[in-house]
């Protein structure tokens, strides 16, 4: 025990001298070591990163936009849905790793013994165990920890025989709103600095925080975050969203090193949130999932068009609202999606009050129902050209 760059309480990093016949590593004492880290941070790294091409997601947004519930309702669908429709294992490749997504999909669709009780997330800290401290170059430094899967495919996969072209790790990243405002960005607190290193990021906008949004939908919602009661623990971002997405997009021209007249390559999707809060104001029929079993393929085939068309329809909404917003992502951004999502498919319940006389927003487990939360990362792979998930044209006319 005993690291130089985390500390007293963990497991000593080394460089292996010696090796069995199995590629492990002997420590001093001759026993064969398994796991691996990082020679700069000294963080594990799961095997699958060096064995698989890999993929990386960075979810930003403000406080409050519902980053977390969207995180767990698109991994608990991820995990259903691609084996069921693609005939592919969507699995954790360090079940350690991912204990914080875990004990978020647990509360969101499992809760406690009873699932009809209220639970809630709670709120993403700018601490705690979604972080890391390592000394780099030493100085203290504070790392975001990643949510790692691999996929693979399972036996009726048609690139079966293909696996290194279909399997994959992806890599997730998620922080604290927080960490996303003007000035949060520090040499010792680079926690968002995966945002120049991803292929898709994925901005989690929420429409039930925009007053323009609750001013538009003039039918009553019986949602409390639609219509705030007194006593309603409703929480809502520090500064406009829109800013937000700005200052993101202003860090990843920084960390990328090109000019702020020129476009970022990397896709940028904007995940509406809490559809179900405002879904009035669409004309779509979003209940509908935008795959279908393929004539020539034993699996389904991803239907684009009709994400991209659903997209386009989002964009004249937000032009009509904020336009701002929309003029701030494709000045930006090369490709820009909007992809409407429900992370529980129904409002949230007033939980019991605390001390202070506010009650929480929850929800009961047996009542979560997704809506289109897995459609994000299945568009991302879409607009990366990744082979995992097979495209179709458009079928339903």
């Amino acid at each position: 025990m005993g690291d130089s760059k985390l500390g007293d309480y963990f497991q000593l990093r080394f460089l292996p001298q010696r090796f069995d016949l199995d590629g492990a590593g002997f420590d001093q004492h001759g026993v064969p070591c398994h796991k691996l880290a990082c020679p700069n941070c000294h963080l594990p790294i799961p095997r699958a990163l060096l064995h698989l091409s890999n993929f990386f997601v960075s979810i930003a947004g403000a406080p409050a936009s519902g980053k977390s519930y969207f995180l767990a309702s698109m991994i608990w669908s991820l995990r259903k849905t691609m084996a069921k429709a693609f005939s592919t294992n969507f699995t954790d490749a360090d079940p350690d790793m991912n204990k914080r997504i875990k004990g978020y999909e647990s509360a969101q669709f499992m809760g406690s013994d009873n699932p009809n009780e209220l639970v809630a997330i709670a709120k993403t800290d700018v601490s705690g165990d979604i972080y890391n401290q390592s000394f780099i170059n030493g100085i203290s430094t504070t790392l975001a920890q990643p949510f790692i899967f691999t996929i693979e495919p399972m036996p009726k996969h048609p690139l079966l025989k293909q696996m290194e072209r279909a399997a994959q790790a992806v890599c997730l990243y998620d922080n604290a709103g927080e960490s996303f405002l003007p000035g949060a960005d520090l040499s010792s607190l680079p926690v968002t600095r995966h945002l120049a290193r991803s292929n898709t990021i994925m901005f989690v906008f929420d429409p039930t925080q925009d007053v323009r949004f609750r001013t538009a939908c003039k039918e009553h919602v019986d949602d409390p975050q639609m219509n705030p009661t007194d006593g309603a623990g409703v929480r809502k971002s520090p500064v406009p969203q829109e800013t937000v997405l700005n200052n993101v997009i202003t860090q990843m021209r920084t960390l990328i090193h090109i000019s702020p007249r020129e476009k970022i390559k990397i896709p940028l999707i904007v995940v509406l949130t809490k559809w179900d809060a405002w879904k009035q104001l669409t004309k779509f029929p979003h209940y509908r999932e935008p795959w279908k079993k393929a004539s020539n393929m034993p699996i389904s085939a991803y239907n684009a068009e009709r994400v991209e068309e659903y997209s386009n329809q989002l964009r004249e909404l937000l032009l009509d609202l904020i336009p701002n917003l929309v003029s701030t992502a494709e000045t930006a951004s090369e490709k820009v999606t909007y992809i409407a999502v429900s992370a529980t498919g129904g409002p949230p319940e007033l939980g019991e009050p605390d001390i202070n006389g506010i009650r929480p927003l929850a929800y009961r487990p047996i009542n979560v129902n997704p809506i289109w939360s897995e459609v994000p990362f299945f568009h991302s792979q879409f607009l990366a050209g990744k082979y995992c998930i097979p495209v179709g044209k458009r079928v339903d006319k």
